[in-house]
């Protein structure tokens, strides 16, 4: 476009600039629309006049506060906006001047708005405008096109005009040169020539406005050289352009990337001495920005001045940026902003980056994620926390939610009144299931719902549509506990003035204690109602105690006390019921029914009593109160209504509910939905159809969750058609509802059970999952029983299909026991040399080492030595030689081969590990192998390094639970025979036996036996000291308040009196210690903590870490590498990979040269030993470094051959850091590795595909997908939803997706 190519514009510029008027008001109105200095600086005086000036007295206060906003900030909010406008619209003398300035403030002023918004909230206000009958002049007209165009609102100004013309409003110089900004905005040439001739023709003089709309109009369609041309055309004109045009015309190189353009523009100005304000500079990173150069944005942050003002400057650039979706420029400018002392330094500094995450309507994760990234730059350090109480405010829960569990992470404690805000939302929307889901995640959480919480926000929206009870059944649902269900809700129903209610419920569910929470809401219930009656019941059950059949004199004396603090409670409430009743006649019922029920009160209470009705009283009442603080008086028993259920009603039970609550028209959905999962239950398929087709016949929804539960069932029982009909029904009302791994296992292990073995398979691989795999002991336990069934069966082929299909497509992680029947399907075959192979290929492979000893034990019986000795050294490469050649004494001895046990066991240099021998003897024992036992006795006969006491003593028990006595005796004599001495534990055990069989203990029985005295030692801090919860509590409070040397003395406390704290705490413990370098400390808890405990609290990486913080990694590698010259068995190797550092302490040397050669060396020695993990460690931070020297050498000798590789880490900071090069350089490396599976190579292309799919970068991900079907990946290598997402994107798009896989 070049609006210059006539030479009639240049005549007219000319002629115009004598006619120009210069610093005019005319001029300074227009400048407000290119200049928002001036926008704010007019504004700033608008609303000082406007809101001096005639009004209401309710508005001005709103106005001065849009004042006070706009001089602070440089920005409002829609809140302000908001209210502003509702008390314009409760209003009818509204003024013209009030009603412009709302008008004006509905551009740029609002930039946490996304502009469309902003045009919607100006257009509410212009309708309620006119149809108000406000008096409104071209001044609103201009006001509005001015928010038109900030908004970049799409309008017709020719439609516009003609709106002016039946208004019979005259546009004026403003009108046109909005006009003439709007068409150049569009790069309407035709448009803009009309404008300019037009203004000529009214002999409107050539303002600033229109000549920077014609540069803006050039520069920001990529015209930069028509737009210079019309600052030579100025300057021909006698015309100096200001900081403004420059501001466009740099904007314009910016947006297409012209970072040379942009500085030489800067630079052209300063040498006019036109210098471009902070504000300025902030425009040309915003265009930066739109224009895709996000990557060239810090070369112009030298221009910037950081005047007074700067901050808020930034401030509003960035929600604008977050609004167009350039999070990455709005933290870069964030990082700009120097520090102040207000409340910027705060805990909620950078808050308002935050909040418009959320408003922009960002997926959780990825609103996560972000805030992850800003607490880790340090831009927003309680991010996090910022994020969760907007969300609470914003009642956008499913992220409220998903924010707690990334408090929970940080180790901050989750309060109830942080679910508060979603409980009324909830309740709000009527939204019953949410409201209860809420009390589930809670109590999952760990935050058990209080009385508060409950009153509040719960239970009045529950009491509206159902009874007491049911709500009461709900809450037990959700983990309240019975009784605090019980008492919240008569305290409700009380609230209500429903007091017979109430008293029902207390009598059903006894709710005693707790006068301070129910004494308000029982009076002011008994001042509506004037209920005696179920006052008294009431206060009769709170009032009552456990039956107890037999006390101590100690604890009658408890009681006594309880009863004289039951009288001084209850004397002061019946004291305030008088006074409610204050009738003589009333007073006495009451004193009545509390006497009748045993009720008594204090002496004080009844004197107050007494004074209070003074010429009332009555002969009846006094006797009455005397009775009433008589000793002799006794609390009569509670006459319960409480149903005598144990447990949930049966089928048959329901069955009878249901009819009778049929037959009186109640709403009888939630007791159908109970009988129906009681027949599923009950496992009563007949009932489970009939009803079925009942429940379709009459109003009843089956939800999402009845029908994932019937298509459970219906797997479990073999009924395949029926659960595919239940799938259809989901989907067909819930397209996004997915089934859980668990159900898809049912249904494929059904399938497998009625011989419809491909259809399992093909199932199997059409519902593939994704990455991460999530699974519990019941879900491995069905994906075991169905690669067993097939073993059961001696298909070796199915198994072996069946199990890489899981394995692959993610269903479960390979693990001894899952691959287990692999060997197993052989060995029923008596095909040992097909059973070696599958074993060897799981060593390879997975590194695990199924069925190891029955293999051993298969090849012992058939004396084939050869294959044993290869089987011994396959597995000696994964669990080292110490552990393989125990499991080979173990073999042994299950075979009955005792003397080459025993020559193990023999073997120069044999390190006997005590405690794998203990843990077979109490398999052995558990198994009742007595056989076994004696087999291990013998062969450890006279080995002195051996420690035969457990396994005599294991021996002993197995006697005993057989009833052996006879042999059991005969155990002692051997013990004697051997010279050995048995145990205290071993003769304790023994003498209760033979006394149980009243047989005569031939030896003295030890007068306290270990057993006993570990149990005192164990349980007698339990009964005097504080229980592992508090200790963990107490741990975890003192790290969060940085105390953590205390938090760690008292953890080695409690394992000093036998109370292990929660290894979660003590891992966050260990986290923290290692961030303060604190070694010493950490190697004081190493000498507490078992192997098992070591390793659940990473106790090793965690010691390693904080060695390397404090400085000393280079001693460390020193003594690794010492160590790793010495190493003479696998054992020793194994101690080295434990104290080799993981990723953060690596990430934290990678500039420390002589650390990192160190750590290479110690890498490749390991590597060469088989022991690849170390160098794959390494070689992820070499790439995330930009080390690809290094990382290519340690690659090509190391790990091109290695049977597996690990990437989780480098593709999750990829995603992190938003850098697709990570994941390029891994697909290369998988590439060259020809171990590399190609579900793996999948995982990293989907990877791949999806950070350029979440970039918008669609022929990237196009390009990737190309690739990874060359490398011969198909549908089933890709993650599930890699494909669907991409497809989607080209569908999003209007592209055509050509691939077909």
């Amino acid at each position: 476009m070049s609006l210059l190519r006539s030479t009639k514009f240049v005549r007219y510029f000319t002629g115009a600039a004598r006619t120009l008027i210069l610093n005019s008001a005319k001029t300074a109105e227009a400048n407000i629309l290119i200049n928002s200095k001036a926008l704010i600086g007019a504004n700033n005086v608008l609303i000082r006049d406007y809101s001096t000036s005639k009004k209401t007295e309710s508005l001005e206060p709103l106005l001065q506060k849009l004042d006070s906003e706009v001089r602070r900030f440089g920005r409002i909010t829609k809140k302000d906006i908001d209210e502003v406008f509702d008390e314009i619209r409760s209003k009818n003398d509204i003024t013209s001047s009030q009603s412009l300035l709302v008008i004006r403030c509905c551009g740029e002023l609002v930039p946490e708005e996304l502009p469309e918004q902003r045009t919607l909230l100006v257009q509410k206000i212009w309708n309620v405008l006119t149809e108000r009958g406000i008096p409104m002049d071209i001044s609103h007209y201009n006001a509005l096109l001015r928010v038109y165009i900030e908004n970049e609102h799409q309008f017709s100004p020719a439609k516009f005009l003609e709106e002016l013309e039946k208004k019979g409003l005259q546009p004026n110089r403003v009108t046109y040169q909005r006009l003439m900004w709007r068409y150049c905005q569009e790069g309407d040439v035709e448009g803009a020539t009309k404008v300019l001739e037009k203004m000529r023709e009214l002999n409107f003089p050539v303002s600033e406005p229109v000549l920077n709309a014609l540069v803006m109009g050039h520069a920001f369609h990529g015209d930069t050289d028509g737009a210079k041309a019309v600052l030579e055309t100025m300057a021909g004109a006698g015309l100096e352009p200001t900081n403004r045009t420059y501001t466009l015309l740099a904007c314009g190189y910016a947006k297409k990337g012209d970072i040379e353009g942009v500085k030489s523009t800067i630079e052209a100005a300063t040498q006019k001495d036109t210098l471009l304000l902070d504000k300025d500079i902030l425009d040309i990173v915003e265009y930066l920005a739109i224009g895709g150069h996000e990557d060239k944005v810090e070369q112009v942050f030298p221009y910037l001045q950081k005047a007074i003002g700067y901050n808020q400057d930034v401030c509003n650039l960035i929600l604008k940026l977050l609004n167009k979706g350039h999070e990455e420029t709005a933290k870069k400018i964030m990082k700009t902003m120097p520090k102040t002392a207000n409340v910027e330094d705060t805990p909620f500094k950078g808050a308002f980056y935050v909040k418009q995450l959320l408003k922009i309507n960002k997926t959780a994760d990825s609103i996560i994620k972000s805030c992850r990234e800003l607490k880790e730059e340090g831009l927003v350090p309680n991010a996090i926390f910022i994020a969760t109480e907007n969300a609470l405010q914003n009642g956008q829960i499913e992220l409220a939610q998903s924010l707690f569990k990334e408090l929970q992470k940080d180790g901050i404690e989750l309060r109830q009144h942080y679910y508060w805000p979603l409980l009324v939302q909830k309740g709000k929307e009527q939204d019953e299931e949410g409201l209860l889901q809420i009390l589930r995640n809670m109590s999952a959480a760990g935050v058990s719902p209080v009385g508060e919480t409950l009153r509040d926000y719960v239970i009045p929206y529950l009491i509206e549509k159902d009874t007491p009870q049911n709500v009461i059944l709900k809450l037990q649902i959700c983990n309240v506990p019975l009784i605090a269900s019980a008492r919240n809700v008569m305290v409700a129903l009380l609230e209500l003035g429903h007091t017979k209610k109430a008293a029902e419920i207390a009598l059903q569910y006894h709710p005693r204690g707790q006068y301070t929470l129910i004494a308000r809401p029982l009076l002011n219930a008994l001042s509506k109602t004037k209920d005696i009656e179920s006052f008294a019941s009431i206060l009769h059950v709170v009032s009552s105690r456990p039956q107890i059949s037999q006390v101590d004199e100690d604890t009658n004396e408890d009681l006594q006390k309880d009863d004289n603090q039951n009288n001084i409670n209850v004397g002061r409430i019946v004291n305030s019921a008088v006074r409610i009743l204050s009738k003589p006649d009333l007073c006495e019922n009451l004193l009545s029914n509390m006497y009748s029920k045993g009720l008594g009160i204090n002496t004080e209470s009844a004197e107050a009593i007494a004074q209070y009705l003074g010429e009332n009283m009555t002969t009846k009442l006094s006797e009455l109160l005397s009775q009433l603080t008589s000793s002799d008086l006794e609390l009569a028993p509670v006459q319960s209504i409480r149903r005598e259920s144990t447990g949930p009603p049966s089928a048959a039970q329901l069955e009878k509910i249901l009819k009778q609550n049929k037959n009186k028209g109640n709403n009888v959905n939630r007791i159908q939905k109970q009988l129906l999962t009681a027949y599923i239950k009950e496992n009563n398929t007949t009932k489970v159809n009939s009803f079925l087709q009942e429940l379709k016949g009459s109003d009843f929804e089956l939800t999402p969750a009845t029908l994932a539960q019937l298509y459970e069932y219906y797997s479990q029982n073999d009924e395949i058609d029926r659960a595919n009909e239940c799938k259809a029904e989901i989907l067909a009302k819930y397209p996004d509802f997915t089934l859980n791994k668990f159900k898809l296992i049912q249904m494929a292990f059904a399938l497998v059970r009625t011989n419809r073995y491909d259809e399992a398979v093909q199932f199997l691989k059409d519902n593939k999952q994704a990455d991460d795999i999530d699974t519990g002991f019941m879900y491995n336990s069905k994906v075991w029983q169905l690669l067993n069934s097939l073993a059961e069966k001696k298909d070796s082929e199915k198994v072996i299909e069946l199990t890489k299909l899981l394995i692959e497509n993610n269903y479960i992680e390979p693990s001894n026991v899952i691959l287990g029947p692999l060997i197993k399907v052989h060995l029923l075959k008596d095909d040992i040399d097909s059973a070696l192979k599958e074993f060897e290929n799981c060593c390879n492979q997975y590194r695990s080492t199924p069925w190891k000893g029955e293999l051993m034990k298969a090849l012992i019986m058939k004396e084939d030595a050869s294959k044993l000795q290869w089987l011994a050294d396959l597995s000696t490469q994964i669990h080292g030689e110490v552990n393989i050649l125990h499991d080979l004494v173990l073999a042994f001895v299950e075979c009955g081969r005792l003397r080459q046990a025993r020559r193990i066991l023999e073997t120069p240099g044999m390190q006997t590990r005590q405690r794998r021998l203990d843990d077979a003897c109490q398999r052995y024992v558990e198994e009742g192998k007595s056989e076994y036992l004696e087999g291990l006795l013998e062969a450890t006969k006279e080995l002195s390094y051996i420690d035969r006491s457990n396994i005599f003593y294991h021996l002993l028990v197995t006697y005993c639970k057989a009833n052996q006595t006879d042999k059991a005796v005969g155990l002692w004599t051997i013990l004697q025979e051997e010279g050995e001495i048995p145990s205290d534990q071993f003769l304790s055990y023994l003498s209760k036996h033979l006394k149980s069989k009243n047989r005569e203990v031939p030896f003295v029985v030890p007068n306290e036996t270990p057993t006993k005295q570990k149990t005192s030692e164990v349980t007698k801090p339990k009964q005097t000291g504080p229980t592992k919860n508090e200790l963990t509590n107490t741990i975890e409070t003192l790290v969060q308040e940085g105390k953590t040397d205390q938090a760690l003395d008292v953890a080695i406390k409690s394992f000093e009196h036998g109370i292990i704290p929660k290894s979660s705490v003590l891992k966050y413990t260990l986290k923290k210690l290692a961030e303060e370098s604190n070694v010493e400390k950490i190697q004081q808890l190493g000498k507490y903590v078992s192997d098992n405990l070591r390793r659940r609290i990473t106790y090793d990486d965690k010691l390693t870490l904080a060695i390397f913080n404090r400085g000393d990694g280079a001693n460390h590698m020193d003594s690794i590498l010492t160590s790793l010259e010495n190493a003479t068995t696998d054992e020793d190797i194994e101690n080295i990979l434990t104290k080799f550092p993981r990723s953060n302490a690596l990430a934290s040397i990678m500039e420390n040269k002589e650390v990192l050669s160190k750590c290479h060396t110690v890498a490749e020695i390991l590597a060469s030993k088989g022991h690849t993990n170390p160098a794959n460690l390494l070689w992820m931070e070499y790439v995330l470094s930009d080390k690809e020297q290094e990382a290519d050498t340690l690659w090509k000798k190391s790990l091109i051959n290695a049977n597996s590789i690990l990437f989780r880490r480098l593709l999750q900071e990829s995603h992190q850091r938003n850098e697709p090069r990570y994941i390029e350089k891994l697909i290369s490396a998988l590439q060259s590795n020809n171990q590399t599976s190609l579900g793996s190579l999948g995982n990293a292309f989907s990877r791949l595909i999806n950070m350029h799919v979440v970039n918008n970068n669609l022929q990237e991900a196009e390009n990737v997908l190309k690739r990874a079907i060359d490398c011969g990946l198909k549908k089933e290598h890709f993650n599930k939803n890699c494909i669907e997402r991409l497809q989607s994107a080209f569908t999003t798009a209007g592209k055509e997706f050509k691939f077909t896989l």
